[in-house]
């Protein structure tokens, strides 16, 4: 079984790459020709940020992403996605089509080597640039993850299984909080602890998380990548990045986050102001949640399709995962609640949204993602 601790000790005296070799890098690894080199085609661009991150473009063919650990812990992070590339891009894996291309891992200079996704643009960005929310991008996510859950539902050794995310947990914090939160994010906790019900329904999810198959565990419209395709390049196609989070658990967790981003998308356009009745606020809205509610159904239906559950199964998976997006909607706001020194009224709806989501999940099927009323069964608990 991988163990971190051991790749960390292993791999924290790697020697860093510097932009300057980056290409005499990319040719000693078979990588990168001399022809391209030659004619002057190829550019290198620094763009590290929690890792030494180079992208390489070239004009005679497909670019580069080479990814770096820096200090022990990232190193091993590192080593861990590149373990995650390796067998998800095996023939078996059936997820070529939704990741970066993988070229290998340097074990002895700790460098991921990937395929750069060319003229390809955040999820984010895509959408504020736009401003549509395309149900065919939607579609295409819910795709990608129904695949992953699909293909991976036999857990292996090289990936180790987790517990359920920390936000299950957050009200039940430890001492450290007072040292590594904000003020704001300390406040977020107290209403967690307050909030009648809130930390019930939490406890309630953690003690129901089940390892079933491999989880993205880092699902948000960051880590969604949208290219161009086809031969005319009109088509847009998606790239789930960032897998160093990845670890076998709970599916729901992956597709409940990824319908929590249009939730919170539309929270945080929505302008609060102390003069306005909270009836009011969805009407505000600069995202209004109905332009967004084609591309969730579409996210759902195909992620449905994909791994292949229907009927009663169908109604209590999204019952499931509509108690997740409510979980990420917290998570969400306690990272933006981070970088604040008082909570928002932005954080106190996702916080609102969040308790309502898990308290009457039949209904936020319906007035949320605009699909049609899931059916009572003996399983769903009682009022869900």
């Amino acid at each position: 079984m991988w163990s971190p601790a051991a790749d960390a000790a292993r791999d924290a005296s790697v020697v860093p790459v510097e932009q300057a070799e980056v290409v005499g890098y990319l040719l000693d690894r078979g990588l990168l020709g001399a022809v391209s080199v030659v004619d002057g085609g190829v550019v290198v661009r620094d763009v590290s940020s929690r890792n030494r991150n180079f992208v390489v473009e070239r004009r005679d063919g497909p670019g580069f992403v080479l990814k770096q650990g820096i200090g022990a812990d990232a190193v091993a992070t590192v080593a861990h996605e590149a373990r995650v590339y390796r067998m998800l891009s095996a023939p078996s894996g059936g997820m070529a089509t939704w990741m970066a291309a993988f070229h290998g891992y340097d074990e002895a200079r700790g460098v991921l080597a990937l395929g750069l996704v060319a003229d390809g643009r955040d999820l984010r960005t895509h959408h504020l640039r736009g401003r549509r929310f395309s149900a065919g991008l939607a579609q295409a996510l819910g795709r990608a993850l129904g695949s992953l859950h699909r293909s991976t539902e036999r857990p292996q050794a090289v990936v180790e299984p987790r517990a359920a995310p920390w936000v299950l947990s957050l009200h039940r914090p430890d001492l450290s909080v007072f040292r590594d939160t904000s003020a704001a994010g300390i406040e977020l906790i107290k209403i967690l602890q307050r909030a009648p019900g809130f930390a019930e329904q939490l406890d309630e999810l953690r003690a129901g998380w089940q390892v079933r198959a491999l989880v993205h565990h880092d699902v948000k419209w960051d880590n969604c990548i949208v290219f161009a395709r086809g031969r005319r390049r009109q088509t847009r196609g998606l790239k789930l990045i960032d897998w160093e989070a990845a670890a076998f658990g709970d599916p729901g967790w992956d597709i409940g986050a990824a319908l929590s981003q249009y939730l919170s998308f539309w929270l945080f356009s929505i302008p609060v102001t102390g003069a306005t009745p909270p009836a009011r606020f969805p009407a505000l809205a600069e995202h209004p949640l109905e332009r967004m509610q084609p591309a969730l159904r579409s996210c759902w239906r195909a992620y449905a399709a994909r791994v292949g559950v229907e009927g009663v199964g169908e109604d209590e998976a999204l019952l499931r995962t509509v108690r997740y997006a409510a979980a990420r909607l917290v998570q969400s706001a306690f990272e933006a609640a981070q970088m604040q020194d008082q909570l928002t009224s932005s954080l106190v709806l996702h916080l609102q949204l969040a308790l309502n989501m898990l308290q009457r999940p039949r209904e936020a099927v319906v007035h949320l993602l605009g699909l049609p009323g899931v059916r009572p069964s003996a399983s769903a608990g009682a009022g869900r």
